[in-house]
């Protein structure tokens, strides 16, 4: 099925919203907070005690965070070239995302340090904290570093660089003629496939066992090259922005959600057949960023669905610091727990991790995020006019 999304050349105040693609977001953090359920020793050993073949289960487990963090990339660059408001100056961008993305992994920061002072699982390294706080840790490859603390961190590390680039990758991206949208989206999927080759020539020793490694086999220079070094996973980010892009300017789609999200299935079927760091982005990219633009472009045309119902788009709204949180709950239900459990309690501790990370989710949004960006986030009621993101009614020149 074909797709042709109606081109509009800016988005207003309600055109900006993605409620499908954010009612998704709690599908994919969920997705996350089960696979590490699946790879927390205490839940592995008993909750898991009687599938027969763990290994296949946590290849699944495993794409399955994979793919969900290649989402997050992908939206990511959709929703803020989607909702990019003419006029507005870099630095009111930057201070705006700044806001959106840093008091949560301050909270969940502080959170950390707290819980391993207090129940030693980790040592505390302050020097490896204050990298943290300053979202480099994810540029380190040691285990240690970007793991540090809150390990679900890096994500944030990768989009301080997103967003610290972002005005730049939009004005080049904001350039190109629609017709040639497609072609450079080719190239940068072309890109993302040959990371995993170049990595291979990193050194190939496995220094510190990564959650997963056992059956992925795979050294961790390269898989932190690959799946949390920031500049590699911009090229997710780019993508995104390019789809957004292809779906604003009414760029035919290949296909619909249907469509889209049948190759996401059979993608997801399939990945772990491929060699090397293929199955961890490579293999998703494609078939995910179609399900955004598809989903995007349904939601352009007044199309209503379960994705964006209102307690779904309720649940996608909390869905960032319900990921900063998650991790934390479940080290923190690791220390209180003996582990004397079975097969149903264990899946009754956690559904109750899971309540639990909701709950901090939406006392985060509620108590902290909103009131700051309320307060400090509020677009000018008079906005500079000089050239920003993207100049005021334009939708840049072409080239």
């Amino acid at each position: 099925m074909h797709v042709t999304a109606q081109p509009r050349s800016h988005a207003g105040p309600a055109e900006s919203h993605l409620p499908s693609l954010t009612g998704a977001l709690i599908i994919v953090v969920t997705t996350m907070f089960l696979a590490r359920v699946m790879f927390t020793p205490i839940f592995e050993s008993r909750l898991f005690q009687m599938i027969p073949d763990k290994g296949a289960v946590a290849v699944v487990f495993w794409q399955g965070a994979s793919a969900a963090t290649s989402y997050l990339f992908l939206f990511s660059g959709f929703a803020l070239a989607w909702s990019v408001r003419p006029g507005e100056k870099a630095r009111r961008f930057w201070w705006r995302r700044f806001l959106e993305l840093y008091p949560t992994h301050l909270v969940t920061l502080v959170a950390a340090i707290v819980l391993f002072t207090f129940v030693p699982m980790f040592p505390v390294d302050y020097g490896v904290a204050v990298l943290n706080g300053a979202l480099l840790h994810a540029w380190f490859p040691q285990l240690e570093i970007w793991t540090s603390f809150n390990s679900s961190s890096w994500v944030v590390s990768c989009e301080a660089l997103f967003a610290l680039c972002f005005p730049v990758l939009m004005a080049l991206i904001g350039r190109i003629r629609p017709e040639r949208l497609w072609a450079w989206t080719g190239g940068v999927v072309a890109v993302i496939y040959l990371v995993p080759l170049a990595a291979t020539a990193l050194p190939d020793h496995l220094a510190a066992p990564y959650p997963g490694h056992e059956f992925t086999q795979v050294p961790d220079s390269q898989f932190w090259f690959v799946t949390k070094f920031p500049p590699v996973r911009m090229l997710e980010f780019v993508l995104g922005i390019l789809l957004a892009r292809i779906v604003r300017t009414g760029r035919r789609l290949p296909l619909g959600v249907g469509g889209a999200t049948l190759l996401l299935v059979v993608s997801y079927a399939v990945a772990p057949l491929f060699p090397l760091t293929y199955p961890m982005v490579a293999v998703m990219a494609v078939p995910m960023g179609l399900v955004i633009a598809a989903l995007a472009a349904a939601d352009g045309a007044g199309r209503r669905g379960w994705l964006n119902s209102r307690v779904m788009v309720w649940l996608g709204g909390v869905s960032w610091a319900f990921y900063l949180w998650s991790l934390l709950v479940l080290n923190a239900g690791v220390a209180l727990l003996d582990g004397g459990f079975g097969v149903p309690a264990g899946i009754a501790v956690v559904a109750l991790l899971l309540g639990i990370t909701l709950l901090l989710s939406w006392l985060q949004c509620t108590l902290i995020q909103g009131p700051i960006m309320r307060r400090f986030a509020a677009p000018r009621r008079h906005p500079d006019a000089d050239p920003g993101l993207v100049p005021a009614g334009s939708d840049g020149p072409r080239t």
